[in-house]
């Protein structure tokens, strides 16, 4: 009889284990399936490619991505029944970390994060979101969860920033109030001018002291009026409460390499082991006959400083416009320029090949060519590093579109996957620790 008992009670256990354990699982989000990686870096790539034409401003071009490459150092991509098509749902423009992308998306009315798999996009989370308009800020991260997002508003008359928490899926915003620095900012505006500021200018978060780096452009516009050279500002900002704390002038230059996008697509920054910032600028060419026509600078912010380093200009030329910088370690930077003199193009047309690479001493301000064919495409980001490998990608007349490897240590240089014909590569983006989320 106690037998019988026990095994009734057993059943009833097993019974009410079952249903709660169903319920549970139906309630319980879907893992998300692994990402395969390299084991030893621990780091893949995804590729982005437009078909037929090149990406950027005002493309309305196809968008694919082949996602989770470990390995790109041989063979051919073809995207032909291959890779994702984000064309109607994602942006080029957008923010990577820990194996996600954060942006938002084509709808504009919310904030998103996202995976991009083999065969699909992974929306992780949304949230309503309409404090900017689609790619138009600037970012950084200031801790592991904490995005600042930093532009101007629709009319350009001031800069706003959103703090967004990306566990609680929250955010907050306000002004970035420049009213202590009137000696910086005099507030003199030119008379018809419809933009006072730049669209999103570029951001970076210094570890060294906590604090935001904002570059941005006051008064745009202003140096195209004449052959006079312009400035731009550094704000550094106390991300706890966002106050600006100082306000940096440079004149030695128009402005940031950057100023519609920020850093959503291209390297223009980027912090060495120092500590110290270096932040690509570019002038407009005296007697030109549009916007596009630039050359650059390298300048420097020491770590800890509250000003620019009126000692140092690392890209002392005056010709070619840096379109992007990739901070290489050894002293070196890998620059990619637009220069039709210096390729022997025909002009300065976003869609003419007068693009070229080259390696760039930091401390001495000599630059190295790199035996690389001449490339069409300024709104890209073809390159990324990975350990003592930089991944150099190419987009030329008539040479295959193909990612060349770069032995950092040793100089060497080997080519290697090569992307199919009828397809433009616009982006190669480094994800790191996928696995470790």
């Amino acid at each position: 009889m106690k037998t019988l008992k026990l095994s009734v009670w057993a059943l009833l256990f097993v019974f009410i284990y079952t249903v709660f354990t169903a319920c549970s699982s139906r309630d319980r989000p879907e893992p998300e399936p692994e990402v395969p990686v390299d084991s030893e870096s621990n780091t893949h790539f995804d590729l982005w490619v437009t078909i037929g034409e090149t990406g950027g401003m005002g493309s309305t071009a196809s968008i694919l991505v082949k996602s989770n490459l470990t390995d790109l150092s041989a063979g051919e991509l073809s995207f032909r029944n291959n890779g994702i098509d984000v064309t109607a749902s994602l942006y080029q423009e957008t923010i990577t970390k820990g194996g996600y992308y954060y942006q938002m998306p084509q709808r504009g009315d919310r904030f998103g994060k996202y995976r991009l798999m083999d065969d699909r996009i992974n929306t992780v989370w949304e949230f309503p979101f309409t404090t900017f308009e689609p790619r138009k800020f600037t970012h950084c991260w200031i801790d592991d969860h904490t995005l600042v997002l930093i532009g101007a508003s629709g009319a350009s008359d001031r800069i706003i920033w959103a703090k967004i928490d990306t566990e609680e899926r929250t955010s907050i915003e306000g002004v970035v109030d420049f009213s202590a620095f009137p000696e910086a900012l005099p507030g003199e505006y030119e008379e018809g001018q419809a933009e006072t500021y730049n669209t999103s200018g570029i951001a970076a978060f210094r570890e060294t002291d906590k604090r935001i780096l904002y570059s941005f452009v006051f008064n745009k516009g202003s140096a195209m009026r004449g052959a006079s050279r312009g400035k731009f500002y550094m704000a550094f900002i106390n991300p706890s409460d966002m106050a600006v704390e100082a306000v940096a002038a440079e004149d030695r230059a128009d402005m940031m390499s950057g100023t519609a996008y920020g850093e959503l697509l291209q390297e223009k920054s980027f912090f060495d082991e120092n500590g110290d910032y270096y932040l690509t600028c570019n002038s407009y060419m005296h007697n030109s006959t549009s916007i596009t026509q630039q050359y650059g600078a390298l300048f420097r912010v020491k770590s800890g400083e509250k000003t620019f380093d009126k000692t140092y200009n690392g890209y002392p030329y005056d010709a070619g416009k840096i379109v992007s910088i990739n901070n290489l370690g050894y002293g070196k930077a890998l620059l990619y320029i637009q220069d039709p003199a210096h390729t022997g193009a025909p002009g300065w047309g976003n869609s003419i090949y007068n693009c070229y690479y080259t390696l760039l001493n930091l401390q001495t301000g000599v630059k190295e060519d790199l035996p690389l064919p001449v490339c069409q495409g300024v709104f890209a980001q073809f390159a990324a590093v990975a350990g003592d490998t930089a991944y150099i990608g190419v987009y030329p007349q008539t040479d295959d579109t193909a990612i060349w490897l770069y032995d950092i240590p040793s100089g060497q240089l080997t080519k290697g996957m090569t992307i199919a014909k009828g397809y433009v590569l616009n982006r190669i983006v480094k994800i790191e620790n996928p696995m470790n989320l």
